[in-house]
Parts: structure tokens; sequence; C-alpha cells
């Protein structure tokens, strides 16, 4: 007998796309939600052939940036509500004390102290020297994250934990949540956390493999029934790759931080190389409403970064 395994798509739109079918189609209706009432589906799992296909074209109009942003957020090592408020608006209603968002991944990820190397870390020494080990797993939530919480938004990290593993060669990551906003949620988690799985195979010298995206309760709010209705009335889109990531140095990745961090006003892009300078075109300080769209999408150097980019611009 064959055991079920996550459907595999070549792209993300593929996998939105099925996503948004399958939860309209099969989804239950759930009205206690301390967020508002929802359509669900439970114990899904789907596998992104390939990770750099991580943006949509369609759906990602006007979440390119914020997606961006949110990982340079998490490279910031940094739990502050500052950086990320003017990308995601939506943070402003999360737990947080002295102005720091207590589930912010980033330090959960890269954050270090002087008696412990980062997860991040930990996972590629752990694949240096073992490259089979079954053990290079970052955690995002712990015991602590699940006190009770009387509040409508405020709730404990929606992501369990991440499992890099190595197969044929190659860096696979299989990520665990118990809650995800598909509409919102789902694209930036998507994003994330295959930039960080590239960031690994890059410091590890590992072929990047296939992403898989598991989560006990796959939603959609009914604020968002109709968007996602519209996305699909569009059909299907063609996949638009990334480049392959160069460099992830840490200086490299500090750099890439600071570009997004509204609190610097200086910007060093002069200092990053094509891949990240590309990357760092998306924030505030050289992405914003009042610029000249054409001459902004004109820097790019990467012609499926500025595709990227042109999708992004909305009048």
């Amino acid at each position: 007998m064959s055991l079920n395994r996550p459907t595999e798509f070549q792209s993300l739109d593929d996998l939105l796309n099925a996503t948004y079918y399958d939860i309209l189609e099969n989804g239950v209706l759930i009205s206690s939600s301390k967020r508002g009432a929802n359509i669900e589906i439970i114990q899904f799992a789907a596998t992104l052939l390939n990770p750099r296909v991580r943006t949509s074209i369609s759906l990602d109009r006007k979440l390119v940036q914020s997606k961006f942003a949110e990982f340079a957020w998490y490279l910031s090592k940094d739990k502050d509500k500052d950086f990320i408020m003017p990308y995601i608006a939506a943070y402003g209603r999360e737990e947080n004390q002295n102005n720091k968002i207590l589930g912010a991944y980033g330090p959960k990820i890269f954050g270090a102290s002087e008696d412990r190397k980062s997860q991040y870390q930990t996972v590629i020494e752990q694949i240096e020297k073992r490259v089979t080990t079954k053990q290079a797993y970052i955690a995002i939530s712990d015991s602590e994250d699940y006190k009770f919480r009387a509040e409508k938004f405020h709730s404990p990290p929606c992501t369990i934990g991440l499992h890099f593993y190595v197969r044929n060669a190659k860096l696979n990551l299989t990520v665990y949540m118990r809650s995800n906003d598909a509409y919102l949620g789902l694209p930036h988690d998507l994003f994330c956390f295959t930039m960080l799985q590239e960031l690994v195979s890059l410091r590890t010298n590992t072929a990047l493999g296939v992403y898989t995206h598991c989560v006990t309760s796959m939603h959609v709010y009914e604020t968002h029934q109709q968007k996602i209705k519209d996305y699909l009335n569009e059909g299907l889109h063609e996949p638009i790759e990334m480049p392959s990531i160069v460099d992830c140095s840490d200086e490299m990745l500090d750099l890439v931080s600071k570009e997004f961090d509204p609190k610097i006003e200086k910007s060093n892009l002069q200092e990053l190389n094509d891949y990240w300078r590309d990357y760092s075109l998306f924030s505030q300080k050289h992405n914003r409403s009042n610029i000249d769209r054409q001459s902004w999408k004109d820097l790019f150097k990467n012609e499926n970064m500025k595709s990227i980019a042109l999708n992004s611009i909305t009048e």
C-alpha cells in the first residue's frame, strides 16, 4: 500500500491555485476563531519543486515588497516592531512588549548569545559534519509560547519548526505549521522559508532540493474569500524564477537588513553585489509611491528580478 505524499507543484502560483480551489470546494466553516470566521481544510501538505519560483505573477502584486522586507527583518535578528510596520501594518496587532514583537522569527532563527550559537549556524554545522543527519531542525515554537491568550489577536507563532535534510545530494526543507492564513500568510511564509533554505544550501555547498509545507489548519478568512475568487478567475500564470543567491556571508546579510530598516536613512546599495542590490531595491529607501516607477524598474540588473518588479507596480 502506498501512503499519501504531498502534491507537487512547479511554481508558487500553481500551489496557490490548487490550495484556494481546495479550500473553496472542501473547506469547513469555522465561526469560533478569534480572528474571525474562516473556511478551513486540515492536514494540508504541498511540495514546491523549485523553491526559487517563490513569487506570484498575480496575487503578489501588492505583496512583493512586504515579502522581501519580512525576510530582511528576519536577517536583522531583531524583534523591532518599527522595522516591519511600514511594510506589514498587521504586525501592529501582534503581541508585543517594549515595541518588540514577541513572536518574531528573526531572533529565533538567526539570534545568538555568548553561550549559544544561532539555530541557523547550528543547522549548517550539523549538515557539514554529517550530511545525512535528521537532526538539522530549527524550533520556532516552544512551551512558553502556548500560554492561554484571551485577547483577539494574540497567539503563539503559527510555525512549529523547520526541518532541513539532505537526500540525493540536495538540501530539502520541510516546514511544520499549526495554522496558516492561505491568503496573506502562505505566500509570505513560502517566500521567507525558501529564502532561508537557499541560504543554508549555499552555506553548506549543497544543491537546492524541494520545499514541503505542512499545516494542520490551512484557512481563508471570510474577508478574503472574494479576493481569492478574483485571483482564481485570472487562471494559471507562467512561472518566474528568482536568480540564485550570490554571497550569503554574515556581513552581506547584515547590509541587506539595514537597507530595509526605516530607522537607517543611509543607503549602502553600492556595497551590495548585483543579487542583493536587486533584492534591496524593494525597500522603502528605493521603492516609494512618489518615485518614477519606470526609472526604478530600470535600476534592476537581473531580467527576472526586473519582471518581478514590473509586476509589483500597481497604478
